[in-house]
């Protein structure tokens, strides 16, 4: 039994080593030399639009809250929700009990101030006549004149507190300050209005809501392109399928921080003639700050792709990028005139070892320029998180966090499929240098480096064999060479 059992040990083996080497040999590497297929794009016409998009509510322009400035118990409401009111109109009335009783009592005390101001007057004329002939001392003279000033000044106090008790009585009716609608009612017929502290709110007045506005918050990535006159294209849940149009009137100086992250405020009028826009709706605007009409673009996708290690670049034109004064990567990423470095054309990473090796090899001139390459790889990985086959600097996927816009041109380098020198499954790629414009996110405007009808790569199609390779260096048995990984 024990001679049974070690032959069937070493018959699976056997079988197991066999069919591994057949899957070596026949699957994978086969598949290393398939056929490469790329998917293109045909550079054409069309229209860019660039936009920054932003959250806001919608308001009137002029909204005024109205409250009341005496206490009291209100009498009457005048007025509802959704009412329509002008300038003067009657919107409540508080009880004038109390303020009529009050102005009565200052009528009666300015009634006997004023008797004591003619008795003063009096007494004072009499002195003035028996001072003139001596019969009285010039203080007695000058005693009864100060009363009669006394007199006179209370007589003017008392006719301020009597304005003071009109005023008070005139307030009991409270009038609509604006014309509008009112948008708010927080009080009722019989409720007292307390008004001791602080001025209670009665109603809220939006003076004329076919004139609405958006307070937007745009973020300081994007505020750099917001200029006052650009239009706006918003949209609000209520009539998700309609796209209502604004203006930015104003792009306000004063920062708004919430968990650290920096916002400005962005004023946008909006014309609500038909009324289907109310206070309070929260509109997602997108703010186009830059729009081209009738121009080349590319899919962004051609401006991210990165050919693999095995592609042919037949040639690379860099004609863009020298006449633009910079140092353009080369057909595989790297700037011109450096060596190749070993682990490029065997299309894996290098490690530490080799990685220091090469750039020991290298002249003070190309470290210095392999140095700058490097930063610049690293900053446009910082700034729009690319690189490699699905990512390049400052190029979006239309989701996720905002990218920086870089102002200005770019030079970016592309990769064009030349169709004469292509074989069926052997394309060849050139690798073009071209400068941009804006981008909308998934198009990018061309300024220069290509005319219409050319071929641009956005991508590999990936095949079933090549789907199931596994990377450089792995066992085609699995276990302590890293296994099988699955395709991404």
């Amino acid at each position: 039994m024990k001679r049974l059992f070690s032959r069937l040990i070493w018959f699976i083996v056997v079988v197991g080593l066999a069919g591994g080497g057949w899957w070596y040999f026949k699957v994978r590497v086969p598949a290393s030399s398939a056929p490469i297929s790329y998917r293109t794009n045909v550079v054409s016409r069309g229209n860019v639009t660039q936009m920054v998009t932003a959250n806001g509510s919608l308001n009137a322009v002029q909204m005024v809250t109205v409250g009341s400035q005496i206490s009291g118990i209100l009498t009457a409401v005048a007025v509802d929700f959704n009412s329509r009111v002008k300038v003067g109109d009657v919107l409540a009335k508080i009880d004038p009990a109390t303020y009529e009783r009050a102005l009565a009592q200052e009528d009666a005390q300015l009634s006997s101030v004023k008797a004591g101001l003619e008795m003063a007057q009096f007494t004072y004329n009499r002195s003035k006549t028996l001072y003139t002939n001596q019969l009285i001392s010039e203080s007695d003279y000058q005693q009864a004149e100060v009363s009669l000033h006394q007199a006179q000044a209370a007589v003017k106090m008392e006719e301020a507190q009597r304005e003071r008790a009109k005023v008070d009585l005139d307030r009991t009716v409270i009038y609509a300050p604006i014309s509008g609608v009112v948008i708010s009612r927080s009080v009722d017929a019989g409720q007292t209005v307390a008004a001791s502290f602080n001025t209670p709110t009665l109603f809220q007045i939006a003076n004329d809501l076919a004139k609405m506005q958006i307070e937007a918050l745009v973020s300081e990535a994007d505020v750099g392109g917001i200029e006052e006159k650009q239009t706006v294209r918003f949209t609000v849940d209520a009539f998700p399928n309609r796209q209502f149009t604004g203006t930015v009137r104003q792009v306000r100086f004063a920062p708004i921080t919430n968990q650290n992250v920096v916002s400005y405020t962005t004023v946008v009028d909006v014309d609500n003639a038909d009324l289907k826009l109310r206070p309070g709706m929260t509109a997602n605007a997108s703010i186009i700050t830059a729009n081209r009409t009738n121009i080349l673009k590319v899919p962004n996708a051609a401006l991210r792709f990165r050919p693999p290690a095995n592609a042919v670049i037949g040639s690379t034109n860099n004609a863009v990028a020298k006449a633009a004064g910079t140092n353009a990567p080369s057909a595989r990423g790297r700037p011109e005139g450096l060596p190749t470095p070993p682990w490029a054309a065997e299309g894996r990473r290098p490690t530490d070892e080799e990685r220091k090796k090469y750039d020991e090899s290298l002249t003070p001139e190309q470290r210095e320029q392999m140095r700058e390459f490097r930063q610049r790889m690293q900053a446009a990985r910082e700034a729009g998180g690319g690189g490699g086959m699905g990512g390049g600097p400052g190029m979006g996927m239309g989701g996720g966090a905002p990218q920086r816009q870089i102002e200005g041109p770019q030079v970016r380098t592309i990769y064009r499929l030349d169709t004469e020198k292509s074989l069926p499954g052997k394309p060849v790629l050139e690798a073009v240098s071209i400068r941009t414009g804006i981008s909308d996110g998934s198009s990018t405007e061309v300024l220069e480096g290509l005319k219409e009808s050319d071929v641009v790569v956005t991508g590999m199609e990936i095949t079933e064999a090549a789907a199931i390779t596994p990377p450089p260096g792995a066992s085609p048995f699995g276990g302590g060479f890293g296994g099988m990984r699955p395709p991404r």
